[in-house]
């Protein structure tokens, strides 16, 4: 057995796309052989949802364990400041980062052996404020069930992040273009990661609704399962948005987003060739599994360096 863990920490059971690409992580380690854990921090109810190893917190932690953590876990950060464990940041999203940290001198100082991030947007936001730490990024991959299916026209979407706008961008689509306004919209509301795989792939469009992203992963999913993307880039998603595998439209721009809409419900009713389908597909394939795997291998090789047996499953 491995005589030291590194562990996840979650204050929920999974139920966001951050908490699914931790769990990738940890389930991609636990392949090659690292002893990697969830370190469940929550309500007693939640932890038999967890796929891979977890342990519930108060578990003891040596000096050469591993707590891996979120930005925005304020009171868990206050209280691994004082352990002697080793501790790296897990920053998903720079957005989110003072929900966990007063300020950016606080970050800057706090003992991170290293800091994990999905994108160079992040690290470039996490540079910018002065963070010096070793910063080594992560991609997520896109699952191989996002694919396209047998095709409809409906327009799918995610409003988590953007109810009322996604309210109002429904019904302003249908009070301008009355021709569609008859077209479905199916939200990606309380489902799996495989059943919103399925919608979109049945979905000719994806109204893309993020907000204030590190990367916009849904965006990417959108496209691998055959969607013309319409909708915003969230700021992260300028990362891979390019004119032809998707219509970006400017924050707010919900005429321009109503009239890309209309457009790619003509252009899907047309059955003309779409070539930013194919352009949107290459762009989701970039997020791979192999390159996921190759970048965390990588990213661990690098903090773990000559100590890695200690991790390793026997």
């Amino acid at each position: 057995m491995a005589q030291n863990s590194i562990y996840f920490t979650f204050t929920l059971p999974p139920v966001r796309g951050g908490h699914f690409v931790a769990l990738e992580h940890i389930a991609a380690l636990n392949t090659m052989g690292f002893n990697a854990k969830v370190y469940y921090v929550g309500a007693p109810d939640g932890f038999d949802k967890f796929p891979v190893p977890a342990v519930r917190a108060g578990a003891p932690l040596s000096a050469d364990d591993i707590i891996v953590v979120g930005e925005d876990h304020k009171n868990l950060l206050r209280d691994l400041k004082n352990l002697t464990c080793i501790r790296v940041l897990h920053n998903q999203n720079p957005f989110y980062t003072f929900v966990g940290f007063d300020s950016a001198a606080e970050l800057v100082s706090y003992p991170f052996a290293a800091v994990i991030v999905p994108s160079d947007f992040c690290a470039a936001r996490l540079k910018a404020m002065g963070v010096n730490h070793a910063i080594h990024r992560v991609r997520p991959a896109v699952p191989d069930y996002f694919a396209p299916g047998a095709k409809k026209l409906q327009i799918a979407f995610s409003p988590r992040k953007r109810q009322v706008e996604a309210l109002y961008l429904k019904s302003y689509f249908g009070a301008r273009v009355p021709e569609y306004a008859q077209v479905p919209w199916a939200p990606l509301i309380n489902m799996s990661r495989q059943d919103c795989a399925r919608a979109m792939g049945e979905s000719a469009v994806f109204a893309a609704l993020p907000h204030l992203e590190s990367l916009g992963l849904t965006s990417l999913e959108a496209m691998a399962a055959g969607c013309h993307v319409v909708g915003y880039t969230g700021h992260g998603g300028a990362e891979y948005a390019m004119s032809g595998n998707g219509d970006w439209i400017a924050d707010g721009d919900h005429d321009a987003f109503v009239e890309k809409l209309r457009d790619a419900c003509r252009l899907f009713e047309s059955g003309q060739p779409n070539a930013k389908l194919e352009a949107g597909r290459a762009t989701a394939a970039t997020f791979s599994r192999d390159r996921f795997e190759s970048e965390l291998r990588g990213t661990w090789s690098a903090i773990l360096g000559d100590r890695a047996a200690l991790y390793r499953n026997a």
